[in-house]
């Protein structure tokens, strides 16, 4: 039903239009007014699909009246006069005036007039429709490129020609030095979004600040949503030049317009220009180093990567944060504090250069910390964590500071024996979040998973199953089954390809995978879909 305002100063003129427009099923009267700054008032609040408005009124007269609502208003106006005037006409015309009505009106061509008019509306309605699943298909279509070149470029298997297609469906062809700055999020600050409801748009909030922030720099720019807590921005540029200080202000910028203005915390991690392909992935692995081996895990700060940071003197691996993880999770409080006082020893045996023990008592904190988030305790409750990574760096000799670290690790570790955890922990939320990104690698499995999070395959297959209700095979197949279906619904793709983007080598056993899923075969999917 198309709805319709009256706008004239003869009263007895409107009742004689309400009453025949009550006799129409398709149109409704829902306002009238006498001149035509009340009707402007009420075009604006009632947004009318169509006007009929008279010419010649007191206060505002009828061309006055559109002239103040034009250009942005929707409703069409129908303009009514006792005058034949061309004058009337042109400036009607000049106004986007649809109809011009001569009184009195004879009603069957005021019922046409109004037909005609509903007709054209109905084709704007359609004609927007088409224009805006045309965007929406357009945005969901960049937001997947995006993250097929990312995942690609970071996972070292992209061939040189393929990389170049990426590249030019990413809008990053002209770029061939690329810097990756990773974005985390922290949910644990925020007070005023709900990280579960509210997350989606978040991360559209987020992807217009930093495109604006950073574009007027950096042309060649890709925003990847990634996961829940992790975004990434390739940052492309025609050659390796990168003033790291205009870098360093901007993402400082870009934190607290974040934080102050919409309430998103953030830290940015920055790796350094490399070139091509492999050069997306090492800054990527760049980035990546300097924010796990950042203190400041839940804080706002912008870190760039420098090498004097991993300098040939500063032997540290991973193998040190596994570890000690690996006993936290078996919740061998005691072995893992005795871990820390071995490798004390050790450096203090060898003379280790003070870089070293400074950095490995921040890789034990942060170990300590991952595990606090991975137990889905608050961080707020652990001053003693705040503490020591507060202190560590004051501390004069080896001594202190393993006494200051086993005293944290004593202390938070019975507070999380006593804290009440609920919902799902971070590992497996991070597991989650893995298997989005990696779902079209064939290799993605238990043994690839846990070694990637340094777990052991039986002790990840019991806490998935438990925190999940599903095994972590089931739990693979489902979403590569449901990313079937997406692939099968927005595109027209081949099986076969769209068994590969979703990490079967083999159509024949996606097939079956598919039709076992589903209860359809892919191919009767498709035919389906058509018809």
């Amino acid at each position: 039903m198309k709805t319709l305002i009256i706008v004239d100063d003869e009263l007895f003129f409107r009742k004689s239009i309400c009453s025949l427009i009550k006799k129409q099923e398709n149109y409704e009267v829902i306002g009238e007014a006498n001149n035509g700054l009340s009707g402007a008032e009420i075009v604006r609040e009632l947004k009318p699909d169509m006007a009929l408005v008279d010419i010649s009124m007191p206060v505002m007269d009828g061309l006055e009246m559109i002239r103040s609502l034009v250009p942005d208003c929707q409703t069409k106006f129908i303009l009514s006069t006792g005058y034949s005037d061309f004058a009337y006409a042109k400036q009607a015309i000049s106004l986007g005036v649809k109809e011009y009505l001569l009184k009195p009106i004879d009603n069957r061509e005021l019922l046409d007039c109004l037909d005609k008019l509903s007709r054209e509306i109905d084709s704007e309605h359609r004609r927007q429709g088409v224009i805006s699943d045309y965007y929406q298909t357009r945005s969901i279509y960049q937001k997947h490129m995006a993250l097929n070149f990312f995942s690609k470029a970071v996972s070292g298997s992209c061939r040189p020609e393929e990389f170049t297609v990426l590249k030019k469906q990413a809008e990053l062809e002209n770029a061939d030095w690329f810097t990756v700055l990773s974005l985390k999020l922290n949910s644990a600050n925020t007070t005023v979004w709900n990280w579960e409801t509210d997350l989606a748009l978040c991360h559209s909030i987020m992807e217009n600040i930093c495109t604006e922030v950073l574009h007027e720099t950096y042309k060649h720019l890709l925003y990847v949503d990634y996961s829940l807590s992790h975004q990434y921005i390739i940052l492309g540029q025609k050659d390796s030049v990168c003033d790291i200080s205009q870098l360093e202000t901007l993402c400082e910028h870009l934190i607290k317009l974040l934080k102050d203005t919409v309430h998103i915390p953030v830290s940015i991690f920055s790796g350094t220009p490399q070139y091509g392909a492999q050069g997306i992935k090492a800054s990527y692995e760049e980035a990546l180093s300097v924010q796990h081996n950042s203190s400041y895990k839940n804080l706002t700060v912008f870190k760039y990567y420098s090498q004097e940071q991993l300098s040939p003197d500063i032997d540290i691996t991973s193998d040190i944060c596994r570890e000690l993880l690996l006993l936290l999770r078996r919740k061998e409080k005691e072995q893992a504090i005795q871990y820390i006082c071995t490798t004390f020893n050790k450096m203090q045996e060898t003379n280790c250069h003070i870089r070293k023990i400074r950095l490995t008592a921040a890789i034990f904190i942060s170990a300590l910390d991952d595990f606090i988030t991975e137990c889905g305790c608050s961080h707020i409750e652990f001053t003693a964590l705040q503490n020591a990574l507060d202190s560590y760096r004051n501390c004069e000799n080896i001594e202190l500071l393993k006494e200051l670290l086993t005293d944290t690790y004593t202390s938070v570790l019975e507070q999380c024996s006593t804290s009440a955890v609920s919902g799902k922990t971070s590992l497996i939320s991070e597991i989650q979040d893995y298997i989005a990104l990696h779902y079209m690698d064939p290799e993605l499995r238990l043994e690839t998973i846990s070694a990637h999070f340094f777990v052991s395959p039986q002790y990840l297959s019991t806490l998935f199953s438990q925190e999940s209700h599903t095994t972590l095979s089931c739990y693979i197949n489902t979403f590569r089954m449901h990313k079937a279906k997406e692939f099968l619904l927005q595109q027209t793709p081949s099986i076969q390809n769209t068994a590969a983007l979703c990490g079967f080598t083999d159509p024949g056993y996606f097939s079956k995978c598919f039709k076992k899923f589903y209860g359809i075969s892919p191919k009767n999917f498709l035919a389906l879909r058509s018809s």
